[in-house]
This record gives C-alpha cells, sequence and structure tokens, in this order.
C-alpha cells in the first residue's frame, strides 16, 4: 500500500467514525462520510466495497486504541504497586481499569456501534466470519496484557485467558447496556467493587498447586 493511499483509507476510516457517531451505520449515508474525508465516493469504493467493511475497518483502529491506553495503564499501575500487599493484583486491576476507561458517554458511544454492528453480523451470514476474526483479535491483545501483567505480579489464571477475557468484557458491556437501557448513572463500581472481585476469583499465586 502506497503513503497517498494509506493516508486515504485513514481520513476515511477517521470520517466513518464521526458520521457513525452521529447516525449509526444503517443511517450514515457514504456521501456524507466522503465529504467529510475530503474525497469522492470512487476514492471510498476503491478502498472498501461496503460500509461494514469500513466499519471493520473503523473496528480495528479503536480497538487497538484501546489495546494500547490499556497496555500504558496496566504497566503504569505495576510500576507503582506494592508487591508485598497480598491483594496486589486486584489492586492494580482497579487502577488500570480507573486509568483505562474512558467517559460513559465515549463507551456508550462505541457500545451503540458495535451492538449494531453485531446484530447485522447475526442476520448477515457473509459478515460473521469477519466480524468473529476482529474481536478475536481483539481478544488475544487483551489475554496478552493480563499474562503479562500476571506473570510480573507472580499470579496466574486458573482458568484459560480466552475465557477470562471474555467473562471480564461480558461483564463490562453488560453493565453499560444496563445504563444504556435504564437510564441510571455509572456509579463506578463496575471498577472498585466488582471487576477486582470477579478478578480476585479467576486467579491463584503462581506457585499455589492446582
Amino acid at each position: 500500500m502506497t503513503r497517498r493511499r494509506a493516508e486515504t483509507r485513514r481520513r476515511v476510516i477517521d470520517a466513518a467514525y464521526e458520521v457513525f457517531s452521529e447516525l449509526g451505520i444503517r443511517d450514515a449515508p457514504v456521501e456524507l462520510i466522503c465529504e467529510r474525508a475530503g474525497f469522492t465516493r470512487g476514492a471510498f469504493y476503491s478502498n472498501f466495497a461496503s460500509k461494514e467493511e469500513l466499519f471493520l475497518a473503523v473496528y480495528e483502529v479503536q480497538m487497538q486504541e484501546r489495546v494500547d491506553r490499556l497496555r500504558a495503564a496496566v504497566r503504569a499501575a505495576i510500576d507503582d504497586a506494592d508487591t508485598t500487599d497480598p491483594d496486589v493484583a486486584t489492586d492494580v486491576l482497579r487502577q488500570a481499569g480507573t486509568l483505562f476507561m474512558e467517559s460513559l458517554t465515549a463507551d456508550r458511544t462505541w457500545y451503540l456501534l458495535t451492538a449494531e454492528f453485531h446484530a447485522q453480523a447475526l442476520r448477515q451470514e457473509e459478515l460473521r466470519t469477519p466480524t468473529s476474526a476482529a474481536q478475536r483479535r481483539f481478544h488475544d491483545s487483551l489475554a496478552e496484557i493480563l499474562l503479562s501483567a500476571l506473570d510480573r505480579l507472580g499470579y496466574r489464571l486458573t482458568v484459560d485467558p480466552l475465557s477470562a477475557v471474555v467473562t471480564i468484557t461480558g461483564l463490562y458491556t453488560t453493565m453499560l447496556e444496563r445504563v444504556i437501557i435504564d437510564g441510571s448513572a455509572d456509579d463506578g463500581r463496575y471498577v472498585t467493587d466488582v471487576l477486582p472481585r470477579l478478578f480476585a476469583a479467576l486467579i491463584v499465586p503462581a506457585d499455589k498447586e492446582s
């Protein structure tokens, strides 16, 4: 891919994220995305076959940004942690979660987009494989961060990494859905109480027998 083509893709992806966030995926006109990016429809279709393919590109960018922020947050939390504390692993997770979590408004917008796309993927068989692959790459990145952090802290998982990641992210998305549907405010308990308790149930000291 040439530098010019890569820059075109980046601008279209950035514009698409803005338009998708404002209007949703279904109601976002390709013309408006192109207008925001400063290109014609030709530039769009020379890079993406459909809005769904474009959203998957947006998904990859957004998830990588979240992975990078989480990796930095976990590293900073571990560097500042008291490794003599028997609860150090859950304390690190609490600190990392506080540093990592964006405002609920931003996460709510992204959750609505991913929920809309997942609903499409459930109905359209041709979207299932690329959607599953993109989600698996995200989960694999989270698992790598989790395992690396536990290794530095002297802990290990009692379940396989993918199951741990799916459980933790599943709880978070369920919490977001509840907040959106109920209209209730987030009181921070997910990060400060619920998530650490769940995490503590999934780990043991590395030298402990199975």
